[in-house]
């Protein structure tokens, strides 16, 4: 990491107690898959068994909110449990001036995490796909702070201006010069650390020029920014079908409906399991082992039963 290349003159914010492991979707670009990712995240932290708060910071948009309600939806007409976070959403401040609607939204944000802070073991915030006040506050309360990009170098610029040519960065970009602010907010107000990733979403199964070209150019973007590089969720129907029902493909295949199961399927939930192991998040790396562990103590145990059924 090269970090001359980003600077800051950002202030640092008053924090409320900490306790909840902080993880904010950032992407100022719309359609990057902020929302399917961060509710993918909320429902895998729950049926591992923690405590999720979550957060929408887009009250012009609310697609979390819009895709929770459809879960709540769905729990009740189906009469089917499914676990649900403990849900905020922060709305944008009425007021004109600039210094005062500012004023409002840091209050308004920090009395809705100070509410589900000391309550969850996790908090995940959707922010808009745009440069707003309310984002730049998320990400500086921000343990890890995820952006998921599409794979192509159309949105490349949300991390840097590359120079076509020769694939060197020109400059970073306005996105990146802002998480960069929020890091040096965040040490200066408790000493904390943002780990920043870049999750590559809508991957092609193809060995595409494209491909390899993205993987070039975030690798060293990566070097140079500061961020560590995730794979991301493959382009697949199932991800948008399930918005209306307020589903995941955790959900499906927790349910044990093997009739409504593909390889689709399970190719998705491995995907979201990969993306889990490469947050690197101590307690969450400790739980995934643990319900490996049972799993796979539970295997010989099924085909014991099959054999005394054959018998």
């Amino acid at each position: 990491m090269n970090e001359p290349l980003l600077s800051s003159s950002a202030e640092p914010e008053a924090a409320p107690q900490k306790k909840a492991h902080v993880i904010v979707l950032g992407n100022e670009k719309g359609g990057s898959g902020k929302t399917t990712s961060g509710m993918h995240l909320i429902v895998s932290l729950l049926r591992l068994g923690f405590s999720v708060g979550s957060m929408d910071i887009d009250s012009r948009q609310r697609s979390l909110s819009r895709y929770l309600e459809n879960r709540r939806q769905t729990s009740l007409k189906e009469n089917v449990p499914l676990p649900q976070p403990q849900h905020v959403v922060v709305q944008r401040s009425p007021f004109g001036v600039v210094a005062e609607a500012e004023a409002d939204e840091r209050e308004r944000f920090s009395k809705a995490l100070g509410r589900i802070m000391a309550a969850n073991d996790f908090i995940v915030i959707d922010s808009p796909g745009s440069d707003t006040h309310l984002s730049r506050l998320a990400h500086a309360h921000a343990d890890t702070v995820i952006t998921p990009i599409n794979d192509s170098f159309v949105d490349l610029d949300v991390l840097a201006t590359v120079d076509g040519q020769t694939m060197k960065i020109v400059k970073p970009s306005i996105y990146s010069e802002m998480v960069w602010e929020q890091k040096l907010a965040r040490a200066k107000r408790d000493g904390g650390s943002i780990e920043w990733i870049v999750m590559r979403n809508r991957l092609s199964n193809i060995d595409a020029k494209n491909k390899r070209f993205m993987t070039q150019a975030t690798a060293e973007l990566s070097r140079r920014i500061g961020f560590r590089v995730a794979p991301g969720f493959s382009e697949r129907v199932i991800f948008r079908e399930m918005f209306l029902q307020g589903l995941t493909v955790l959900d499906i295949m927790e349910a044990g409906n093997s009739g409504g199961m593909s390889l689709s399927h399970v190719a998705a939930r491995q995907e979201v399991r990969d993306l889990l192991r490469t947050l690197r998040i101590p307690l969450l790396d400790e739980r995934i082992k643990l319900r490996s562990e049972s799993e796979e103590k539970k295997e010989p145990v099924k085909e014991d039963a099959a054999k005394e059924v054959d018998r």
